[in-house]
């Protein structure tokens, strides 16, 4: 397909990586912000950033004005997307914004989000990016430990945003990007912002206000100094919240591409929906700018678009997380039922579905495609490769240490060195039989340095030889080939012994069509697994009864556990129906769409109605009780 690409499709080769570029950058003076230079100046006449068209529209019955999509897509150049941001990095150097001071962000990914990034990077500030799912607390916590100057917000986020720089010690200057003045809502809100703090414009208007001023000197560190220049925020998933230290270094190999251990010199169009506050989607975008390719975004965060701004973008690069699949699966489930009325045979139907998938919403020029972040079962990954016609890599990492594993060997570079250690209170053991099993210990050269202002909790995930702790066990089956089985902290023992890996558990579940997500729940005091399960949507519009809905999800759990071959102490012995799917709103999705389990066991925000085996809660109720949706 690259070759047809090569030679049919302009937008495709004018996209071309340019080693002259690359190599400008390479020798660029010392410093993030030199080497950024290089590459957005080199490639400044190329499209570099695209967001979605809209217009505003009148509402006739109630007269007032708000924005609809379009169907297409408007781009940023690089030489003007390097304007912007270094236009705003002069007016935050105006207000007294000074090297190594702290930017947070929160909003979700767009070109603006991209604009705040880059002058970040011109000014040699750090960044701070907020996961905007985290509950007020948790963000609280991080804004008191890195007191930002600037607070930048979507107009989406500006409530949340306005909570946290009034709770803040220092407050910030806040800006807001995203904002359109023509939209009643978003011109109202804002009003109300400015009435609540201090400093509050928008991106717009601080652009306009530093126009006549010369632009600030590009941030350039003293020697060798390797300044910082990001602060990941674990997501939450395994407890509270930890600033994962990145230095400029370390965001120049993303921005080489060396950071996702697949080099690309091909073209590369990418579709970003992943969140900036989440090393992978960070990635993504760098790896795209700093190739010289073309970086949509999706137009919700919701994601409630995200088929159609895949067909409208049509990328070459599909960098996801498993819960997308698990998206384009139920809508090929819900495809080829619409077509299960005409008859003929059902395997040319099914690939018919497919190939229709592949051309229509994925846009039929998908030529790279890696899966992270979470695993992802065997029968989705074969769905997944037959929808995108192409192999699916899977890649394993954390944002302590890069990239370890692609498809199941380890990458050497950037891994210089790992181990597998016992862990005897759960079973695993480097001289087990087949395999040697054990937690994955790792040294890298994406190695972080620590956590911020974290030094105890930074010494305990370092053993004594300086190998960081992934927490998840691996099993070796092969010379550097290694098999996740699962986190350390998600291996649950069971009342007799048994231990269960319950994300994997999980993850064969949600490959039946008629269950959308579900939530495995097991503790030492009793010896089975119990489960919420969120039914697909086709179930409940065709299934109205609750015990019907029950029967027929519990009769979907045991069919899909017996096809996965999983152990009869690995299979819920009862169930919770859900209607309600876990998301971001509800506190149970990270912004990586990541089960938040630790959040699913404190509780939710509240659903609508469940039904179990008995038609109440039960004893299921009393076992799950921890979860917020009992």
């Amino acid at each position: 397909m690259a070759a047809d690409l090569d030679e049919n499709d302009p937008q495709y080769r004018a996209a071309r990586p340019d080693e002259t570029v690359r190599a400008a950058a390479l020798e660029a003076g010392p410093g993030l912000a030199a080497a950024v230079d290089r590459i957005m100046t080199g490639y400044g006449d190329r499209p570099a950033l695209a967001q979605r068209d809209t217009e505003p529209y009148t509402d006739p019955a109630t007269g007032r004005t708000a924005l609809r999509l379009l169907p297409s897509f408007s781009t940023l150049s690089y030489a003007h997307a390097w304007e912007r941001a270094r236009r705003l990095a002069t007016a935050w150097a105006a207000a007294g914004v000074r090297p190594g001071e702290f930017v947070a962000t929160i909003g979700f990914t767009s070109t603006e989000y991209a604009t705040v990034d880059l002058a970040v990077v011109a000014l040699g500030a750090v960044a701070v990016p907020l996961q905007p799912s985290s509950a007020l607390p948790q963000l609280q916590a991080i804004v008191d430990e890195t007191a930002p100057v600037v607070l930048a917000t979507s107009q989406e986020y500006l409530g949340k945003a306005v909570e946290l720089a009034r709770a803040a010690e220092r407050t910030p200057r806040l800006v807001v990007f995203d904002h359109h003045p023509e939209i009643d809502d978003e011109r109202e809100a804002l009003a109300e912002a400015a009435g609540a703090l201090p400093t509050v414009q928008t991106l717009d208007e601080v652009l306009d206000g530093a126009a006549q001023l010369p632009l600030a000197p590009l941030h350039s560190p003293d020697g060798d100094d390797d300044p910082l220049a990001v602060l990941i925020y674990t997501s939450g998933s395994t407890g509270a919240p930890k600033g994962a230290m990145y230095p400029q270094r370390a965001q120049w190999r993303a921005w080489s591409g060396h950071a996702m251990s697949l080099p690309n010199t091909r073209p590369t169009i990418s579709l970003n929906f992943m969140p900036l506050s989440h090393m992978m989607g960070r990635t993504v975008l760098l790896s795209t700018l700093g190739s010289g390719g073309i970086a949509y975004f999706v137009a919700r965060s919701d994601l409630s678009t995200l088929f159609e701004d895949l067909a409208l973008a049509r990328p070459t690069e599909f960098h996801v997380v498993p819960r997308i699949f698990d998206m384009l699966f139920q809508l090929f489930q819900s495809e080829l039922h619409a077509r299960s009325g005409d008859g003929g045979d059902p395997a040319a139907a099914e690939q018919t579905v497919l190939d229709d998938l592949r051309e229509r919403v994925l846009g039929g020029r998908i030529l790279r495609a890696l899966v992270g972040s979470a695993p992802i079962s065997p029968e989705m990954k074969e769905f997944a490769q037959a929808v995108l016609g192409v192999p699916l890599h899977e890649g394993y990492g954390s944002t302590e240490c890069g990239v370890v594993l692609v498809d199941g060997l380890v990458q050497s570079p950037p891994v210089t060195a790992w181990k597998l250690v016992d862990v005897p209170e759960l079973g695993y053991h480097t001289d087990d039989h087949p395999h040697p099993r054990g937690e994955l210990l790792v040294r890298t050269d994406d190695i972080f340095p620590g956590y911020y202002n974290r030094p105890e909790v930074t010494s305990s995930v370092f053993d004594d030889d300086g190998y960081y702790r992934t927490g998840d066990i691996m099993a070796q089956v092969g010379p550097d080939r290694l098999v996740y089985v699962d986190r350390r902290n998600n291996v649950q023992k069971l009342s007799q012994g048994e231990f269960v890996a319950l994300s994997k558990v999980e993850a064969a579940l949600t490959h039946d069509p008629a269950i959308r997500q579900v939530f495995v729940h097991g503790n030492s005091d009793r010896p089975y697994l119990l489960a919420v399960v969120v039914p697909s949507q086709e179930l409940l519009d065709r299934v109205s009864d609750p015990q019907a809905l029950h029967g027929e999800l519990t009769a979907a759990v045991q069919r899909t556990a017996r096809r996965a071959g999983l152990e009869p102490y690995e299979i819920p012995r009862d169930l919770i129906v859900e209607p309600e799917p876990f998301s971001m709103a509800n506190g149970l999705l990270s912004d990586i769409r990541k089960l938040l389990r630790a959040c699913a066991t404190n509780g939710g925000s509240g659903p609508t109605r469940r039904t179990s085996a008995s038609g109440g809660m039960g004893t299921v109720s009393d076992d799950i009780r921890p979860y917020g949706l009992c």
